[in-house]
């Protein structure tokens, strides 16, 4: 969109430069500077609006030779929202495409000019609300977090009925959830007739009010406290809110630590979380300050001794580690969020507040305490996973490190790699990737040889920021098949692959995608009946995906395969088989599945012969499936292939995998 009403940028589709200096001539006349860019083809339609902003795309129909249709498509693949004006009779628009907003007679440019300036302000509306929405639904998410963070015990009522009960005021009640439960059940007897009057003269004056009351807890006891109970909504509707004030000593209130007035380690974690989701890539540090051999100091003095030592001990972070924020995380931690520092430079800061902290001598009640600190520094940037709590466990640790080292020191702490040769099962493994949002998908083009229809793609698990001796996406999915009743990362798979696809198909594309899954859902009855309820929660045709499991793993439970491929098959979707000739007899057993693809095993490495293509396209053709020749790196290779005659061919020479499915097929020379 134009930065400036005065200016409109309009691309010019087979146009005629005479047009189009009258087409600029209007646009003058209008107030406006038109900057125009004719283009005559499809891929110079890619490339210009994926270099550009435009307001609006003017399609001669008279003089191109791509159809309206296809231009259209173009821009829902590559999701640009660029009006189009159809300058020509309309007689191919059936039915009509939502992109083009008007049809206009080629010979009469001053509606042309007029109409454009309509879609430029109707662009500009629907850019403007577009961030409005987005503003209001950060707000509400926002909004949300505050609400399910807070540990103050808060519930909001309507007509006397619970419609939202948080966390601290469930397990206060001793109840795992209290939606839709009437409020009065959870007051004592002697109470309620009291409670029923605060509810009303609430919705008379909506003032506030504090009174005392007493809750009958689910396990029969009794909770004697005062409440706050104010007026208020909840997702746009009035209600009113009753919050529990906590009065025991220990408490916190408002989230802030009496001693080092420092926030609370629930409140810290809060503050940790908002600041992961709006500076995760500022470079900055998270500091753990611990005090080493704390249970012995407090064992030496008194307790109230050993908080006029933290209180000390505070004071001297908040001068030498200058922070964002503080939180004093434990008896014996306090945390620092240390804004745009770099985790060297907060190194180099740790390490002299470490020497200062020794040579302190803490004056605490005519009585002279000493102590050191183990300081763990966890960086924080685009590669920290926005979970504060594992930061806050991964510093926890670090820390620990230092301490056993023998502390009084300060290092670099480095999270945590998943390795299968650590303790951890590959569940805990896969539920820590999901847990850190490092699973995704790419998906990968295929070009088709033959005479198949549609464009396809394959979707390949993903791990993000890898590194060498870690475990890769497809040894998780090996590894997996270890614990045959886990299908888990089977269904997250699943969900995720045809969410994109029914998205893409949504545009008008005609997809087909080829899901790999581990063989652990040849052991799960219930999954082709879940496959069937997935389907139509994303208005997918079981045709238009095909699953594709190692041959191995066929064979291994040969018996569950069958079965499977019987219930895939009555749901219109299809089998493929990745690794094909990698186990024995694999064409004996692989007659009885049935295959509707195939997939050699060659490693990208593996340079195989002619001879040996020719023989796995013969053995796919004796199975009556089609093939997919992976791996192909160059057009000499290509070359070779067009005489062997496989189905498919993927590889860099066509194009890498990808996160999303954009390929331009028709690009493919």
């Amino acid at each position: 969109m134009s930065s400036s009403s005065t200016v409109i940028n309009i691309l010019l589709f087979c146009f005629a430069d005479s047009d189009a200096e009258q087409l600029a001539t209007h646009c003058r006349r209008g107030g406006r500077i038109a900057h125009t860019q004719g283009i005559d083809t499809g891929e110079k339609l890619a490339v210009a609006i994926c270099a550009k902003n435009w307001d609006v795309l003017i399609f001669d129909a008279e003089q191109a030779q791509l159809d309206i249709q296809r231009c259209c498509h173009i821009l829902r693949k590559y999701q640009k929202d660029i009006p189009v004006i159809y300058m020509g009779e309309g007689d191919a628009l059936r039915p009509p495409d939502p992109c083009v907003v008007d049809i206009i007679n080629k010979y009469n440019m001053a509606q042309v000019v007029n109409a454009a300036f309509k879609a430029q302000s109707a662009l500009q509306l629907r850019c403007q609300l577009a961030a409005s929405q987005i503003a209001v639904t950060e707000a509400e998410e926002r909004n949300k977090l505050l609400l399910h963070d807070h540990q103050d015990p808060i519930v909001y009522i309507t007509d006397g009925m619970v419609i939202y009960a948080n966390a601290p005021f469930c397990k206060h009640m001793g109840h795992d959830d209290l939606d839709g439960f009437p409020i009065v059940d959870l007051i004592t007897n002697k109470d309620q007739e009291r409670f029923k009057s605060v509810l009303k003269k609430q919705q008379q004056n909506n003032q506030q009010q504090q009174v005392e009351i007493s809750f009958s807890l689910a396990n029969k006891t009794e909770l004697k406290t005062r409440i706050l109970c104010d007026s208020a909504h909840y997702q746009g509707e009035d209600c009113i809110q009753i919050a529990i004030q906590k009065t025991t000593e220990d408490s916190v209130i408002n989230g802030v630590d009496h001693t080092t007035r420092m926030s609370s380690k629930h409140q810290f974690l809060a503050l940790l979380q908002e600041f992961l989701e709006q500076e995760r890539n500022s470079n900055s540090s998270l500091v753990l300050i611990s005090i080493d051999h704390f249970s012995k100091l407090r064992h030496s003095t008194s307790l109230n001794d050993v908080e006029y030592l933290v209180e000390a001990l505070s004071n001297l972070v908040r001068r030498d580690m200058p922070a964002q924020h503080y939180g004093r995380v434990a008896d014996d931690m306090i945390a620092a969020i240390a804004h745009h520092v770099a985790s060297d430079t907060a190194l180099e800061r740790a390490l002299e507040l470490s020497k200062t902290i020794e040579s302190e001598i803490f004056e605490v009640r005519k009585q002279s305490l000493q102590c050191t600190a183990s300081i763990a520094i966890l960086p924080i940037n685009h590669l920290t996973p926005p979970k504060a709590t594992l930061l806050l466990d991964t510093v926890f640790d670090g820390a620990e490190k230092v301490y056993h080292a023998g502390g009084n020191n300060a290092e670099i702490c480095r999270r945590e790699r998943q390795q299968l040769k650590s303790n951890a099962t590959i569940d805990e493994v896969i539920a820590e990737s999901m847990a850190n949002k490092r699973l995704s998908l790419l998906f990968q083009p295929l070009i088709n040889l033959g005479a198949s229809s549609g464009d396809h793609y394959e979707a390949n698990l993903h791990i993000k920021d890898w590194v060498a001796g870690e475990i890769t996406a497809g040894e998780m999915l090996r590894a997996i098949e270890r614990e045959p009743e886990n299908t888990q990362l089977d269904h997250w798979i699943v969900v995720e692959a045809t969410k994109q696809l029914a998205k893409e198909r949504l545009a008008g594309q005609d997809i087909k995608l080829i899901i790999n899954l581990s063989g652990n859902v040849f052991h799960d009855r219930e999954f082709c009946a879940w496959l069937s309820v997935a389907f139509k929660a994303a208005g997918l045709p079981p045709s238009s995906v095909i699953f594709q499991f190692n041959e191995e793993s066929i064979a291994d439970a040969l018996k569950q395969a069958l079965d499977f491929t019987t219930q895939l098959q009555k749901l219109g979707a299809s089998l493929a088989v990745r690794n094909f000739g990698r186990a024995k007899q694999g064409n004996k057993f692989l007659s009885q599945i049935h295959p509707a693809l195939v997939k050699p095993g060659f490693r990208p490495t593996d340079m195989p012969t002619d001879q040996q293509i020719r023989d796995m396209v013969q053995h796919a053709r004796l199975l009556n499936s089609q093939i997919l020749i992976p791996n192909v790196g160059s057009a000499a290779t290509l070359a070779m292939l067009w005489q062997l005659g496989p189905d498919f061919i993927q590889g860099s020479y066509v194009n890498e995998p990808m996160p999303i499915m954009n390929y331009e097929f028709a690009a493919f020379g």
